[in-house]
């Protein structure tokens, strides 16, 4: 039995809710390699080579968490708090292949969007600035409301995202 497609609100709050938790890991790693910088800021200038690898360790870490939520049962944390789950058009959890090009078009959606907000909150730009930097986001959750078709990264990756039963999820 097909499930429900996902509302963009609902999508939407499971990513802030997944986005709260990534920030938390990353703050950990953050701290982790502190200790290897004794304290000093992670920047190309005081740390040299490292900087590299402190940045591969964060996309790594991201990459990791929503590949391996979305290949294993097919919900990240907050998407499984919001009763949502992505399936592929068979109705089966994806796989490596599916998660993988839904991250690489879905990740520097919400990373430029969050850039943009990052912007304004530091007074570095005005509203304009966190309207270019959402503008993608918002076009390809757009197309979702207004078609109903799933968004950009849905498309891309021929998958989905269902709402789930309650106690299913």
């Amino acid at each position: 039995m097909a499930h429900p497609r996902a509302g963009t609100l609902r999508r939407l709050a499971a990513a802030l809710y997944d986005g709260l938790l990534l920030l938390a890991v990353l703050m950990a790693v953050t701290a982790l390699a502190l200790i290897f910088t004794h304290g000093e800021a992670i920047t190309g200038a005081r740390v040299g080579g490292f900087e590299y690898l402190y940045c591969a360790l964060l996309a790594l870490c991201i990459g990791g968490y929503f590949a391996s939520a979305w290949t294993r049962r097919g919900q990240t944390l907050g998407m499984k708090a919001w009763g949502i789950r992505l399936e592929t058009a068979a109705g089966a959890v994806p796989d490596l292949r599916h998660a993988a090009l839904r991250l690489a078009i879905a990740a520097p959606l919400h990373l430029l969007a969050t850039a943009g907000l990052a912007l304004l909150i530091a007074r570095r730009g005005g509203a304009w600035v966190v309207l270019a930097c959402a503008a993608p986001l918002c076009l390809s959750y757009a197309w979702h409301v207004l078609t109903g078709r799933g968004t950009l990264h849905d498309l891309a990756s021929r998958t989905s995202v269902v709402r789930v039963p309650p106690g299913r999820a």
